[in-house]
């Protein structure tokens, strides 16, 4: 037991004074959240959107190529270290 379990036996009586205050508070801040991130999310992709297209960069390769039999692109292999495969983290 300690001072929290005093302030909410002091404050229990005021629950119907307060809870309608709580109540509003609780979507308000829903709302503005939402706006927020919405405004953040769209603004931070539009950004990166702008950016790669003045840079002229395509991050998924999408065009259709009816010549080519396999879009599968081949990585080279590297043979590393003992050392080099031990630090690789």
């Amino acid at each position: 037991m300690g001072i929290f379990d005093s302030v909410g036996k002091l404050l229990k009586p005021l629950k119907p004074v307060y809870a309608p205050f709580e109540f509003v508070g609780k979507k308000v801040a829903i709302a503005v959240n939402y706006i927020l991130l919405s405004v953040v999310y769209f603004t931070a992709f539009a950004a990166t959107a702008l950016v790669a297209k003045a840079a002229r960069k395509h991050f998924l390769e999408l065009k259709v190529e009816k010549e080519r039999k396999s879009y599968w692109i081949e990585q080279k292999k590297e043979d590393y270290t003992k050392k080099e495969t031990y630090r690789g983290f």
